[in-house]
């Protein structure tokens, strides 16, 4: 079978990631573009003919970049159509607003790539009476056009056998432009190399007189040509260039709507309207967007509660005590059989029983993002953006942190300005990723009982103002700035189909669980090893003589004013592992918790019974299940899953008695909800901004978390040392008011540029290809 690379590309909200998860199904790998650390997206999917690698292109609704501004989204879409590294592409296209979607189709029918029109959403387009000929749109753009309901997977043969039937056709003009404006497209066709497709310089051209950058940059045409060029349309035409061709465009687009039987006005989608009337209402708006994000978080917690016990008894039974069953028998020594256990099985059952309440919450996000809320909360949380000097389409990012701050990093780049996209990406660590829920889930267990579900959405809440705080400050201080207009399409209600949400779900969800569960065991084996020997390599008989409990006994009064204890040196090392990652401060308690009660209450081998261990699972997750949907589990989720939180009942016990208090276990959370980011997080910001905004990042979060977690605690436990107490919070308001004039005094030192921002690299190159 022939090899076959494909692009998809398309407007937002046109159904393309639906498109590509019917294709591709779970296929799929995501790495980076070249040069940037925007996500680049890659299926494989079979035809009758061909052996297909589908990459799936940003959304964006041109290919004109205007300037450095423009975001990273349409730059990578030109710089991969221009490449050459397609054979064909695919345009998917909204049937419910096909003439907007057209300008993009004709942009790239003009470039004369072999494309096929993917006419999606006919569904939605039939229901606003909205009525299409498809033989007569084939006809008129010179292309196959394939009708498609990528929901339900309809039309998704036909699109494969039109990939193996296409057949090269002669290039046909669509656009009627003025002659003045042809005759200086020539004069800039000839400046090019003539080793170049005509087709490709003609377009290159029209891309130059638009004002596209990019473009300029890859035909190395001097600027002076250009704009003599520009000029001379100006004096003939009395407008801008880029408005004579956007309207010569929009002209042809108009004549093929008229004859394809588009031109009627499509009717207002009833149910969307009536909805947007309460959800978009300006005092209604924003309760309903928190009661939305408790209901996830309520839903993650509760279902996927239920669903833990099967992996999290089951894991400890083959992973855990199995191991002990298998180094009692063999006579282990029993710092290996703690070191094995709690090191390589440890890390293990702390992974799996995440996956429920991870994947829940990815299954609620995704649903959230498919069925069009997600772009109305942006519309709703515009007004408080705009008061940090941000759109409101920065808020979709921010919410995308809610299951893991990475691509909430990552997803700036959809801002235009740079000012805009770094303070998003400072704020962005700060949203409460799943990682954190974890272990938040696991505390409002052991400590807070009844009061666990409005503890947890309390630190929701937490994350989110220390957020709008840190782009308050950056606004007064060094990034001072007005936000862009915002303007952003609303699409039209609709319920998400089924596979696709389990798809994205699982894409999500198995890209969590590899980097989690790479870092997690790596880190319970190295904490178990440090668990198990002293400093001069010999092993320890209790964990509390262990090289780690050493290291950690120094460092843990540092935490004192927040109120961790001195002999709960398990949770200094916690923070110090968390700042890998999140997940892993869940397993290092498990492993340190779990040791000592190990130490304490050795291993019954002559009683454990793994069949029994595994029954009784299955047993505690289908009562989990019956439960679920009960008053009470609904009323406080936290406390239904109690019994079966990420850690077991000893491991939660033994640190109920360590921190003492839930004062403490609060403030402790609220170190662990604002604290240095994980290394992954860190990865992305360096990549995104630099090393500088990085170091400021880690910065910024330690003083925050710190600040706020011994303020809560000073302030809960005041009577207790009232003088102890005042002198710990005035001390924290001076450092933190220097702080401020500190960064208020930097602001003209201070330079707001991404390293990515504008990868002119990748058109730089005067040669054929756009790497």
């Amino acid at each position: 079978m022939k090899t076959l690379t494909i692009g998809l590309i398309g407007n937002p909200n046109a159904g393309k990631t639906t498109l590509f998860n019917q294709l591709t199904g779970a296929r799929q790998r995501v790495g980076n573009w070249a040069g940037v650390t925007v996500e680049r997206k890659e299926g494989h999917f079979s035809t009758a003919q061909h052996q297909v690698t589908l990459v799936d292109l940003p959304g964006t609704y041109s290919l004109t970049t205007i300037s450095e501004q423009t975001s990273l989204d349409e730059q990578i879409a030109c710089h991969y159509i221009l490449s050459g590294e397609a054979d064909l592409l695919i345009n998917v296209v909204d049937a419910a607003n096909l003439e907007r979607n057209l300008y993009l189709t004709l942009q790239l029918i003009e470039l004369g790539i072999p494309c096929v029109v993917a006419l999606n959403m006919l569904d939605i387009a039939k229901s606003q009476h909205i009525d299409i000929d498809i033989e007569a749109l084939s006809q008129q753009l010179g292309c196959p056009v394939i009708p498609l309901v990528s929901t339900r997977g309809q039309g998704i043969n036909e699109l494969k056998n039109s990939i193996d039937e296409l057949q090269p056709v002669p290039f046909k003009a669509l656009v009627n432009y003025p002659p003045v404006l042809l005759s200086e497209v020539d004069k800039l066709v000839q400046a090019m190399p003539e080793s170049w497709p005509v087709q490709q310089r003609r377009w290159l051209a029209l891309q130059i007189l638009e004002g596209d950058i990019y473009s300029l940059a890859r035909a190395g045409i001097s600027p002076s040509i250009v704009e003599l060029a520009r000029e001379n349309l100006r004096q003939n035409q009395h407008e801008d260039p880029e408005l004579v061709i956007a309207d010569a465009r929009y002209q042809s687009i108009a004549r093929i709507c008229d004859i394809v039987g588009n031109s009627q006005q499509a009717e207002p989608n009833r149910l969307t309207q009536m909805l947007d009337k309460v959800i978009l209402n300006r005092w209604l708006g924003v309760p309903i967007f928190l009661f939305v994000m408790y209901l996830m978080f309520v839903l993650a917690i509760n279902i996927g509660g239920a669903l833990q016990p099967i992996f999290d008894i089951g894991s400890a039974a083959i992973f855990i005590q199995g191991i002990q069953w298998v180094g009692y028998t063999l006579h282990f020594p029993q710092w290996l059989t703690i070191f094995l256990a709690q090191g390589v099985g440890g890390g293990i059952n702390t992974v799996l029983p995440l996956v429920p309440q991870i994947g829940m919450m990815y299954l609620f996000l995704s649903f959230l993002e498919d069925s069009g809320y997600m772009a109305r909360a942006a519309f709703v949380m515009d007004r408080l953006m705009q008061a940090l000097g941000l759109p409101g389409k920065s808020f979709v990012p921010l919410i995308v942190g809610f299951g893991c701050n990475v691509p909430s990093i990552m997803g700036a780049r959809t801002l235009d300005a740079q000012r805009e996209r770094l303070i998003t990406i400072m704020m962005a660590p700060f949203m409460s990723c799943g990682a954190r829920l974890a272990i938040f889930a696991v505390f409002a267990a052991a400590f807070f009982g009844q009061d666990g579900a409005s503890v947890v959405f309390s630190l929701y809440l937490l994350g989110i103002a220390v957020a709008i705080l840190t782009g308050l400050v950056l606004k007064y201080t060094i990034m001072r700035g007005e936000a862009s207009p915002f303007v952003m399409e609303l699409p039209v209600y609709h319920v998400p189909h089924l596979k696709t949400l389990l798809l994205q779900t699982w894409q999500r969800l198995k890209g969590f669980v590899l980097r989690a569960g790479k870092v997690i065991v790596i880190a319970s084996i190295f904490i178990g090893g440090l668990n198990s020997f002293s400093f001069s390599g010999q092993a320890v008989d209790s964990i509390n003589d262990s090289a780690l409990a050493s290291v950690s006994k120094v460092l843990t009064p540092l935490l004192a004013p927040m109120g961790i204890h001195e002999d709960n040196w398990q949770a200094t090392v916690g923070l110090v592992t968390g700042a890998m990652a999140k997940e892993v401060v869940v397993g290092t308690l498990n492993t340190l918790y779990t040791a000592e009660q190990i130490n304490n209450q050795p291993f019954d081998a002559e009683n454990f019974n793994l069949l029994s261990e595994l029954s009784g699972a299955v047993d505690t997750t289908w009562q989990g299940l019956k439960d679920t949907f009960s008053l009470s589990v609904l009323a406080n989720p936290i406390e239904a899953s109690k019994g079966d939180g990420e850690m077991a009942a000893g491991s939660m016990g033994m640190m109920s008695s360590k921190f003492g208090s839930s004062i403490s276990a609060y403030s402790y959370l609220i170190f662990v909800l604002l604290y240095v980011p994980c290394v992954s997080v860190m990865g992305a910001i360096a990549r995104e901004t630099s090393r500088g905004w990085m170091t400021f990042s880690i910065l910024w979060g330690l003083n925050v978390a710190y600040s706020l977690a011994t303020l809560f605690y000073q302030a809960a436990t005041f009577r207790d040392h009232p003088q102890q107490s005042l002198g710990i919070i005035a001390l924290v308001i001076i450092i933190n008011a220097l702080i401020l004039f500190g960064l208020r005094r930097a602001r003209s030192r201070v330079t707001v540029r991404l390293q990515n921002s504008a990868p002119a690299s990748c058109c730089q190159s005067s040669g054929n290809d756009c790497h």
